[in-house]
């Protein structure tokens, strides 16, 4: 059986992951600010949100909190070059599917989101 190709909105301040996204498989979507973000989750389904906790203007965590209070229950996977117990904690509390540490290493980035899609299966 062949894996489901799935839709993934990457919400970065620099690194790009979407040819590792692509070589699983799956569609990537890239943005670098939470208001882009925000255009394409009002316009696509998106099944897994990436985001950098360390954005311009709006924090990722800022974002992440918007997006809850405003109904949306996507998959997110915080991905971050400074995982210090203060980052952790501002999202410690609203629904995070997992962390991930810069850079990103593939076989780590697959299991991670390979993980969040085996729940949603459920």
């Amino acid at each position: 059986m062949e894996p489901v190709s799935r839709t993934l909105l990457s919400v970065e301040n620099g690194e790009t992951i979407r040819e590792m996204i692509e070589s699983l498989g799956h569609r990537c979507l890239e943005v670098a600010n939470a208001r882009d973000a925000m255009e394409i989750l009002e316009r696509e389904r998106i099944d897994l949100l990436l985001l950098d906790i360390h954005l311009p203007a709006a924090r990722g965590h800022q974002f992440l909190r918007f997006i809850r209070n405003r109904g949306y229950s996507i998959p997110v996977i915080i991905v971050s070059g400074y995982l210090q117990k203060d980052v952790l904690a501002q999202v410690k509390d609203v629904d995070v599917h997992g962390v991930l540490a810069k850079p990103i290493h593939v076989k780590r980035f697959a299991e991670e989101i390979e993980a969040v899609f085996a729940k949603d299966d459920l």
